[in-house]
């Protein structure tokens, strides 16, 4: 008898496992999903299908916990447009077939693109988030992504910019995505989130912040990780190395730069009491370039020494565009920045002729937006030219693109919360920028921290890398303190290359050693 009870409770799991997965199933219909309403736009189309055992490398944004994952969920994919404006949007929206926590995320981009799909949207789902993204109905690399650099899709025609592409990517499209998305959780689950949040890095983290300035209702919660904030401003100003590399006709070695860099790092990496490759007071950090000029470094087992022309191209790395020019320059990256991605791009010959590659991401801003011309050449521009560029960068972009207004007081006084964090390495977007905004904040609401917290990330790069920790439960910090009130004290962080964990302090507080092994969170403390 008790074999048969066995046998037919086995079943009758079996049966509701199938019962489950058929209802399941029905549910992810095209047929059954409520087409979303958004004023302004023209759904074109609504699919969904059940995806079982989807498996990808995936990771979060602003983590580097990045891994494959297997997520079983409902695909619905939405495309619309804005009557008039020519544009065609996708937004994909992953709804988890179960373990549901009943929380909503949107997920931003990076560079020039407004989403990366499978890449953020997996890992969410695995976390349980209702998710979405947005392609912004911009160029797609391979039929799955933008491609984060390109910038052609800007210009309708020479010298004419694409308004209403640009309108999407600057802000339009991430709305949308937010309202469909919302939408389509609601109609899926019969039920709206709990809760709807907001994850980005860098072009992510503006989007976030861009959501936080003008759709203040939209999101409980938001982490912007390195925004791109006054993007129209940094982004053609980090050409300055480059252009002060064409003006001297000098091109240093990428083992060279990587040489200054290390150089700088001993210089510096005691200044918070303890030697640990972090230089984690950047601002205390007073070396120049020209201070190494004439020391030996080796590169490939043969020593060389430091030139002095070398030293002038660091130096308009670190010090950027605003040591000539403070109202239309930039600045610099921190000194333990990895320069060879974008700030000096170089590549040698079998020769050992070094030469520019080029960044992609300061020189495409420079040639479709600036120069609103699909031929033009980066490297023959005279200095007068290049600050030229940079002004008028500013004039045409920074309504739209900026990013910059410090008065957050309806994201305030609708409940929401924020945390931004930024690594101090970071090799794209200087620290200094988003600091500057930070305290644009504070000034403009002094009890900012109430809902707003920054967080420096010594020794960490763009979004991640570099032998600081990082900061991977940032979000579920944040889901914290939208839910329980329990604000951020500090942000904890762990993973750096160097095997190092700390609490990131929270702005103007800093990271000060206070004695024990540098590895461990309890031998810092945050002070002023």
């Amino acid at each position: 008898m008790n074999m048969k009870m066995a046998v037919f409770s086995r079943t009758l799991l079996s049966l509701s496992a199938i019962f489950v997965e058929i209802a399941s199933a029905s549910r992810c219909s095209p047929s059954l999903i409520e087409k979303p309403k958004l004023s302004g736009t023209s759904i074109l189309d609504v699919q969904a299908q059940e995806a079982l055992n989807f498996s990808a490398v995936s990771l979060g944004p602003g983590t580097n916990e990045g891994g494959r994952y297997t997520i079983s969920f409902c695909n619905v994919t939405v495309t619309h447009t804005h009557p008039g404006w020519n544009d065609t949007i996708t937004t994909q929206v992953w709804l988890p077939l179960e373990g549901w926590n009943g929380r909503f995320q949107g997920l931003g981009g990076g560079g020039y693109a407004t989403g990366f799909g499978e890449t953020y949207l997996t890992y969410a789902v695995s976390r349980g988030f209702a998710s979405a993204s947005t392609n912004g109905g911009l160029p797609v690399a391979n039929g799955k992504d933008t491609i984060p650099t390109d910038l052609s899709w800007a210009l309708n025609s020479e010298n004419n910019v694409n308004w209403f592409f640009l309108e999407d990517y600057a802000s339009k499209a991430t709305n949308d995505m937010a309202v469909i998305g919302q939408q389509i959780t609601k109609s899926y689950y019969k039920k709206p989130a709990n809760y709807s949040y907001f994850a980005g890095c860098s072009g992510g983290g503006r989007q976030g912040l861009l959501m936080a300035q003008k759709y203040p209702d939209v999101f409980d919660g938001i982490l912007a990780v390195a925004p791109a904030l006054d993007i129209q401003r940094f982004i053609p100003a980090g050409f300055w190395a480059s252009q002060v590399m064409n003006q001297l006709g000098v091109y240093p070695s990428p083992c060279e730069v990587n040489a200054f860099t290390e150089a700088a790092v001993k210089a510096c990496d005691r200044l918070d009491g303890v030697e640990d490759g972090i230089i984690s007071s950047p601002d205390h950090c007073h070396v120049k370039a020209a201070d190494f000029v004439g020391m030996s470094y080796t590169c490939d087992s043969i020593r060389k020494t430091f030139s002095a022309s070398s030293a002038e191209v660091i130096q308009a790395a670190w010090s950027g565009s605003r040591s000539i020019s403070k109202h239309d320059g930039w600045y610099g990256v921190n000194k333990d920045a990895a320069l060879g991605t974008a700030y000096v791009p170089t590549a040698c010959s079998a020769k050992n002729a070094c030469y520019s590659f080029g960044s992609d991401l300061f020189g495409n801003w420079l040639k479709y937006l600036v120069a609103k011309d699909s031929t033009f050449s980066t490297s023959n521009m005279t200095q007068e030219e290049f600050f030229k560029g940079l002004r008028s960068s500013n004039v045409d972009y920074s309504g739209m693109l900026g990013t910059n207004d410090p008065d957050l007081s309806n994201f305030k006084a609708k409940g929401g919360k924020m945390i931004t964090w930024q690594g101090m390495a970071d090799e794209a977007i200087p620290p200094l920028g988003t600091i500057a905004y930070y305290e644009e904040v504070l000034k403009n609401d002094p009890k900012a921290q109430d809902f707003y917290r920054f967080f420096e990330a010594p020794g960490v790069g763009h979004c991640y890398g570099g032998p600081g920790p990082i900061p991977n439960g940032a979000m579920s910090q944040l889901v914290e303190w939208v839910e329980n009130g329990h604000a951020p004290v500090v942000l904890h962080a762990t993973k750096g290359s160097n095997n190092t964990a700390r609490d990131l302090c929270p702005y103007p507080l800093r990271q000060k050693y206070v004695g024990g092994d540098s590895r461990n969170a309890t031998s810092f403390t945050c002070t002023k």
